[in-house]
């Protein structure tokens, strides 16, 4: 009687786990897993056989299907301009590129260091290629030599000379001349 009982407990506990591992199993739709796939990864952009940009990032994974192209793990992204001179760093915890326009989206914690002295901190900031753009929808902070800056979203060109910001608020250490 021990036994039987013994089988049967066995038995149950079998198909119990049997059964569990069946419920696991997650199905996968086309465009779930990337089609590339990098570690550690430096890819230069060139714009009319010039640097236009250098991304850096500890993992990029490319979906064509999707038409976009995840990086994470740290990214950084060195910009140049149309004569290849050093302009301005980026980086951020992670971005999404839209192949299909060129655009791009840095998300968390991101820093925008001008080589002109301009230093922008956001958590999310667009890359609207087309309209050669940079745009902040979320709180910003502009620092130069003189100035620090608040306000609640941010338009910009992308080497941070001619921005505006929505709110703005801060300080300055320049003086103002008054005349009467």
């Amino acid at each position: 009687m021990n036994r039987v009982l013994l089988l049967l407990l066995i038995s149950i506990l079998v198909i119990a786990c049997f059964n569990e591992r069946q419920t696991e199993q997650v199905s996968v739709t086309a465009g779930q897993f990337p089609d590339q796939e990098s570690w550690n990864t430096e890819i230069k952009i060139t714009r009319n056989g010039k640097l236009s940009g250098l991304v850096k990032a500890g993992h990029i994974r490319s979906f064509t299907n999707l038409k976009r192209t995840e990086l994470s793990e740290n990214i950084s992204v060195d910009f140049f301009n149309q004569e290849g001179t050093h302009t301005s760093v980026l980086t951020a915890r992670g971005g999404l590129v839209f192949d299909d326009r060129e655009d791009m989206l840095a998300f968390g914690n991101v820093i925008v260091l001008s080589d002109s002295g301009v230093t922008l901190y956001t958590d999310t900031l667009h890359w609207y290629n087309k309209d050669q753009k940079i745009i902040s929808r979320v709180p910003v902070k502009i620092t130069t030599k003189d100035d620090t800056l608040f306000g609640d979203s941010l338009v910009s060109d992308p080497h941070l000379r001619n921005y505006e910001i929505s709110n703005s608020h801060g300080s300055s250490a320049k003086s103002v001349k008054v005349t009467q």
